[in-house]
């Protein structure tokens, strides 16, 4: 188990998942690479811009975040409705090294011992030879999280989100990706508690 930092947020954060990719739709691997949104991608975060039309108004003075990386850089700006928002190298994607652009056949083919040991699918992404893993992944979230002085809304991807998710809860054992909140959908943060909110 990866021994992840503390970390005490006296303000609530609000995570977004890019929308929906390219690459998500035929399951290869992104991690620093970019693909561009579909047009499911950019209704999911449509779908965000209107929960967050019902949240911001609520939460008095607050800031907008996104990775670097393209994906989230157009979910953001759909999501947020064009207003401006900053952006944070640390906020991007895990370094995937030599599995990024890859298919699960392309990895087979490539690396098939250390395929054959993965244990789940959170491990894949931290097992690409010449890539990141969870500690280098969890000291630069954390470093950003720890920064923050007031509420934030942040977009950012699968595998950095379930890394913050553990980190904002104080959950070491969370490190799962079916605890990714749905594209389109925003999950909440408040005093260590996970809330999602959906379109219904």
């Amino acid at each position: 188990m990866t021994q992840l930092p503390e970390l005490n947020m006296a303000h609530d954060v609000f995570l977004l998942r890019h929308g929906e990719t390219e690459w998500n739709k035929v399951h290869r691997v992104q991690g620093h690479k970019n693909s561009n949104l579909t047009e499911l991608g950019r209704a999911q975060a449509r779908q965000q811009a209107k929960i967050l039309s019902t949240i911001r108004p609520t939460l008095g003075a607050h800031t907008l975040w996104a990775s670097p990386l393209g994906r989230a850089q157009e979910t953001a700006r759909l999501a947020f409705d064009g207003t401006a928002f900053s952006t944070d190298a640390r906020l991007s994607e895990i370094n995937c090294g030599a599995w990024e652009g890859t298919t699960h056949e392309d990895r087979v083919a490539r690396d098939p011992d250390v395929v054959a040991g993965l244990q789940s699918e959170y491990d894949m992404y931290t097992s690409g030879p010449g890539g990141e893993r969870t500690k280098e992944l969890a000291a630069r979230l954390s470093a950003f999280l720890s920064e923050l002085n007031g509420p934030a809304i942040i977009v950012s991807h699968k595998v950095a989100i379930v890394v913050m998710r553990a980190l904002l809860t104080g959950d070491d054992d969370g490190l799962h990706c079916n605890l990714v909140p749905a594209q389109g959908s925003v999950l909440q943060i408040s005093g260590r508690v996970p809330v999602t909110h959906q379109l219904d």
